[in-house]
Parts: structure tokens; sequence; C-alpha cells
């Protein structure tokens, strides 16, 4: 037995085995280990017992044990799958011997990549201004996008771009 179920006394070890081998019902569990019925009492045992750390310890442990015990059982299962290539799960089961033991299958990762474009404002002003005035676009227009403090910036930084491309700026007085 495993060393959490010998941590506990008999009834519990009872319980234990019981819940496992019943599918999960607990008051079935507890009258199996002997715990008292009345007034459905095994109702309220079962529930209290499985609040216990060291109960669930010890059906963790026997799970695992019996687990490991159906091993050959579905090896064998799986064998007569592999022999009957009519089955409709014939495939399956060759996909999964071969994924347990010399040939699993490719994984697929996805990978999302994020990150940003650093947009360089002044600049993209610069060349909407420019843009804007090659098309004789209205002074009350230019204020009304970059805001008449804003465009006089704009302006000077365009003439100083502009002279430093050796290019000749154009004004527009509006009228």
């Amino acid at each position: 037995m495993p060393s959490s179920v010998l941590t506990l006394n008999e009834k519990q070890r009872k319980f234990a085995w019981g819940y496992l081998f019943s599918g999960g019902h607990g008051a079935e569990a507890a009258r199996f280990a002997g715990y008292s019925d009345a007034s459905e009492a095994c109702k309220v045992r079962a529930h209290g017992l499985l609040q216990r750390d060291d109960i669930n310890a010890a059906l963790r442990d026997l799970s695992t044990k019996y687990l490991f015990s159906l091993a050959p059982k579905a090896i064998i299962r799986l064998g007569e799958l592999l022999d009957d290539r009519k089955h409709h799960k014939h495939f399956d089961a060759i996909r999964l011997t071969m994924g347990v033991t010399y040939f699993p299958e490719k994984q697929q990762v996805e990978h999302h990549h994020t990150g940003s474009v650093q947009v360089n404002h002044t600049d993209a002003a610069l060349e909407a201004l420019a843009y804007l005035k090659s098309m004789d676009v209205p002074r009350e227009k230019l204020i009304q996008q970059f805001g008449h403090s804003g465009l006089e910036r704009y302006e000077r930084m365009l003439e100083e771009r502009n002279a430093k491309r050796g290019m000749k700026v154009i004004e527009h007085d509006g009228n």
C-alpha cells in the first residue's frame, strides 16, 4: 500500500478504496467502510472525509497505482486495434502508438510578435504642410489644421528644411 494510505485508520482506508472503486460515490464508500448511516449520515461523513488532505493524498496515491495497473490492459487493447485494419479507430491507434514511442507528431508553435513604429510627427506635419501649400490651400484652412502658433512654427521649420535641401519656399499670402 502507498505510504499515505498507511497513515489512515482502517475505516478511512476502506473509505478511500470504496470511493475509488464506487466511481466517486461518497455515501456508498462510507457505508462500505462501516460508518453508520442513520439519518443518511454517510453523506455527511463522506463530505467531511473528502475535505481532509490525508484522505485526498491517499486517493491520489490509490488512483495513480490503479491507473498504472491498467496499462497492460490498455496495451493489449491497443494491439487489438492495431491488428484490426477495418476498425474505425485503427488510424488513431497507429498515431497514438507512433506518437508515444519513436515518432512523436510535429507540433506547430505559433509566434505572435508585437512592436511599434516610431512616427516622427514633426516630419509628418512638415510633409503635410508642404503638400497643402503646393495645393494652394488658403491660410485660414492651414490655421484650422495646424493652429495659429503651430502653423508659424511649422512654416519656419519647413523653411529651414528646404534651405538645407537647397529649395526655394514659395510664400502664399492667401489673397
